[in-house]
């Protein structure tokens, strides 16, 4: 997919309906819709769309604190996956972790993830540690991966 097939922009609170149905599609443990309207307010918290006509067909989400981001959350509606929106919306928010002063981005994935792990590490992510039993609805452990910005 290329760039002029979707609009990058913020998240906002209009767009919380349609996240919530890529989030519950994507996630076993969805955030709720209170959640992301709590973090749109948040003054660290960064949330970006693709937008492909009105559609909400990506999003994701950053921390940035001091030096450091954190990846809170990405998903691409499933009819829009395998088109390379994932690679494209991490690096936005690197971007976006990067005006902001940010020098390196860490993650939590699923090891049972694959295209996640695979996707993120195409990007230069490696991974630098493990969370026991991360994931509360089955026990899994979650790997912790990170890049340097610079």
């Amino acid at each position: 997919m290329h760039n002029n097939d979707y609009m990058q922009r913020k998240m906002t609170i209009q767009d919380v309906d349609q996240v919530m149905e890529i989030e519950r599609a994507s996630f076993t443990l969805p955030w709720s819709k209170e959640s992301y309207a709590g973090e749109l307010k948040n003054c660290f918290a960064h949330y970006l769309v693709l937008d492909v006509s009105g559609i909400v067909a990506a999003y994701g989400g950053i921390w940035v604190v001091f030096e450091q981001a954190h990846l809170t959350n990405i998903a691409v509606h499933v009819d829009y996956r395998q088109r390379g929106m994932g690679s494209a919306l991490m690096q936005a928010l690197e971007q976006t972790a990067r005006k902001n002063k940010a020098e390196y981005v860490y993650l939590e994935v699923r090891p049972s993830n694959l295209a996640a792990v695979n996707m993120y590490a195409s990007l230069g992510y490696g991974i630098s540690g493990a969370r026991t039993a991360y994931y509360t609805d089955n026990g899994e452990d979650a790997y912790i991966m990170s890049k340097l910005l610079f």
